[in-house]
């Protein structure tokens, strides 16, 4: 069944390649807000997309609909609809480095560079709570249906060491994300196969960035990815949480331009 993506767009094609940004299980295009800009500052053109569920995308009333496998071939198909030409640059947070690395396992030759940002590749990483959801999905779909904007905004306020660096302003638009997307995705996490096996195929000169206090996802499972593939550099940053590009914008974005420019990783940050 063909879906609707919504996506945003910033700057225009100058030979170079187009990059995409890929967001996260419970977020949209707006997690990007201060890179897309970045990006299309020094020249790139750069697509943020909303995954299927999300943000103003298709929300799908079919249960069935909401398996990574399906989240993927609705971005895959909204990228061949786009009729970008190879190379393409990715970029993706969380699940959207999973739907990331599976692209660029799919379509080698496509993807010049890949930046991950606290990349979900296995299920084992995930937080205990959220594990919980994978034998008993619509508990944690009911939750999220029925909680208020309040509260998700206030649990959000508890974790000091990810929302450091965030404003009120970027607080509440996380709330709002959650409240947006439809309480089914969470149903993905029951769903998700583990990509370590494949990772030594993904051919691509890859920057993998975390944060060493992240409570969704394991912090000590990124540098095994990183020794695994075969053309990747990791960074860890000490005092951020799984939304890293949220809460440290700036080095964030520094990193990843540098690296898209062929720079060597700052590792004094």
């Amino acid at each position: 069944m063909d879906y609707r993506l919504s996506y945003v767009e910033m700057g225009t094609p100058n030979g170079r390649p187009t990059v995409i940004l890929v967001h996260g299980l419970a977020a949209s295009r707006y997690d990007w807000d201060a890179l897309l800009p970045a990006l299309a500052s020094v020249g790139y053109r750069a697509l943020a997309v909303d995954l299927l569920g999300h943000g103003d995308s298709d929300k799908p009333a079919d249960r069935k609909a909401y398996t990574v496998e399906s989240f993927y071939q609705a971005f895959e198909a909204w990228i061949d609809a786009l009729n970008l030409q190879p190379p393409l640059r990715l970029v993706g947070h969380s699940l959207g480095g999973y739907l990331s690395l599976k692209y660029c396992m799919r379509h080698p030759g496509w993807v010049q560079t890949l930046a991950l940002i606290s990349p979900l590749y296995r299920l084992g990483q995930v937080s205990p709570l959220l594990r919980l959801f994978r034998h008993r999905p619509g508990v944690g779909a009911r939750a999220l249906r029925a909680v208020p904007l309040e509260w998700i905004n206030l649990a959000l306020s508890w974790d000091n060491i990810n929302l450091a660096g965030f404003s009120p302003q970027a607080r509440q638009r996380i709330a709002l994300d959650y409240k947006r997307a439809s309480p089914d995705i969470l149903r993905v996490v029951g769903n998700i196969p583990d990509l370590m096996p494949y990772v030594e195929g993904v051919r691509v000169r890859t920057l993998v960035v975390w944060g060493g206090h992240d409570l969704t996802l394991n912090p000590r499972s990124f540098q095994p990815l990183v020794e695994r593939l075969p053309d990747a550099v990791g960074q860890c940053l000490a005092h951020s949480g799984h939304q890293p590009h949220i809460g440290q914008p700036m080095k964030v974005n520094r990193m990843v331009l540098d690296f898209l420019d062929g720079h060597e990783v700052d590792r004094s940050l």
